[in-house]
């Protein structure tokens, strides 16, 4: 049997999307990581025919760019079934039946790893993970902030921490059999590193928000307090958040020239990032919450910091990201 092949987003959500597909499919799975709708558009461009070589394609909790897939490889639609909870992707896939694209589910938010979940219940390849799935929606909804346990937000620690194909491989086995409890989510290891993971998150996100930039922004008409920090960690939730409710400011900057990613975070009802962010960088998300693209910018960035110093003849990354 040929294997399927997924596309799935870095974080724990697309984490647990993997997870699911190497349960349900037996291990029979191709899985490629992106980190925004931007990387998933050029793979489904890449792959050409290579459709042929797979028994179907997912893309979870990561959209693309329809439009533009259409146009360079059109007959790799066909193929294609789609699980995706932000909202900036509910207009433009809202006509195609093989797309599962909704924010809410049972009047509550959702993430792909739920939606995930429950197409993979109904073909009857997946029992019972109910606890597994809620911490992960927990997490990525940032409805476990209104909760006293913290095991979603470890959950996604571990993505950062020990690595995702370190995470990936964890939970296919221990979910192999059956759903796990409060007991039996992490061992004594893991435990160890996400103890001192929460101390040092402390540390950092207090660091990063005393070297932020605090200004006033103007665009389209609209303007917009703001801090900026060049953040190299993945505290990002955290340190977002926090920079809005110390600092006051609309929205949270946070730049990460590492993996060319600039994520953004408010706590006001009345804007919505995930639009912003679609418009402008490429990317999208939620309302409070998303992410873009700025590839390039740190290459110019390096360039502009060297040409003080003479002409810059050649410069690239040494190693690709993820």
């Amino acid at each position: 049997m040929k294997p399927y092949k997924l596309l799935t987003h870095t974080d724990m959500d697309g984490a647990a999307c993997a997870v699911l597909a190497n349960i349900a499919y037996k291990g029979n799975t191709d899985i490629t990581y992106l980190n925004n709708p931007n990387d998933c558009t050029k793979k489904l461009i890449a792959m050409g025919t290579e459709y042929k070589d797979y028994e179907g394609i997912f893309v979870t909790d990561c959209s693309f760019d329809i439009e533009e897939v259409r146009l360079q490889n059109p007959k790799i639609l066909n193929h294609i079934k789609l699980f995706d909870h932000h909202i900036t992707a509910v207009e433009s896939f809202k006509d195609y039946k093989w797309a599962t694209v909704t924010e809410m589910l049972d009047g509550r938010p959702t993430c792909g790893a739920e939606l995930f979940y429950r197409y993979l219940q109904n073909k009857g390849l997946i029992t019972k993970r109910d606890f597994f799935i809620e911490q992960v929606r927990l997490f990525d909804t940032w409805e476990y902030a209104k909760y006293p346990s913290q095991m979603p937000k470890y959950l996604a620690t571990m993505v950062f921490k020990l690595g995702l194909q370190y995470t990936v491989k964890a939970f296919t086995e221990r979910l192999a059999k059956k759903d796990l409890n409060e007991l039996t989510l992490f061992n004594e290891y893991e435990r160890t590193i996400l103890a001192y993971e929460a101390e040092r998150e402390a540390k950092d996100v207090s660091g990063f928000m005393q070297t932020a930039f605090k200004g006033k922004l103007e665009s389209e008409g609209k303007e917009y307090t703001f801090c900026l920090t060049y953040n190299n960690s993945r505290y990002t939730s955290s340190l977002g958040n926090k920079i809005c409710e110390e600092y006051g400011v609309d929205i949270a900057f946070m730049v990460n020239f590492n993996h060319d990613k600039i994520e953004v975070r408010t706590i006001r009802n009345d804007l919505n990032l995930g639009e912003i962010m679609k418009q402008f960088y490429g990317g999208g998300g939620h309302p409070k919450a998303s992410g873009g693209d700025i590839s390039g910018i740190a290459e110019e960035t390096a360039k502009a910091i060297l040409g003080k110093m003479g002409k810059v003849i050649e410069i690239g990354k040494t190693k690709e990201n993820l």
